[in-house]
């Protein structure tokens, strides 16, 4: 059996309730298809591995992994001030997902996909980041 987009985006539910809410679901979802076909087992391992949840606790982009991490910060803990956030989510609530492709000092691009239709990307090559650009969105009519 599949995982199915229904079944991520039951990740999201409750996710008024905060963080803690979105990682329970993270974890139900994980534990009811851990082994299912060996598909989580082939995504974390073979393709894309599914990232731990980024929030007020743990913020910095510079030191995370390749992969997809899903990200969450609300009223009592907005994106930090002065960090390694584009500078449009400093000081904000939001949520969504961070892709990552490549690790280690080699190059390194991440996709911040957030609430409100924004959409930030950077890429690592040399010795640091570049600065973060805003990926232009266009809503459907």
């Amino acid at each position: 059996m599949a995982i199915t987009a229904k079944d991520i985006a039951s990740i999201f539910t409750g996710m008024d309730l905060g963080a803690e809410k979105i990682a329970g679901n993270f974890n139900k979802l994980l534990e009811e298809n851990i082994g299912q076909d060996d598909q989580l087992d082939t995504l974390n391992n073979k393709t894309l591995q599914v990232g731990n949840f980024i929030g007020k606790d743990n913020p910095d982009l510079n030191n995370i992994t390749m992969g997809a991490h899903n990200f969450g910060f609300w009223e009592d803990g907005k994106v930090p001030a002065n960090s390694n956030w584009p500078k449009t989510m400093q000081g904000n609530v939001g949520w969504g997902w961070i892709l990552q492709l490549g690790n280690g000092t080699g190059s390194k691009v991440q996709l911040i996909c957030s609430t409100g239709g924004w959409m930030f990307m950077r890429i690592y090559a040399g010795t640091a980041w570049d600065k973060w650009t805003i990926v232009q969105t266009k809503y459907e009519q």
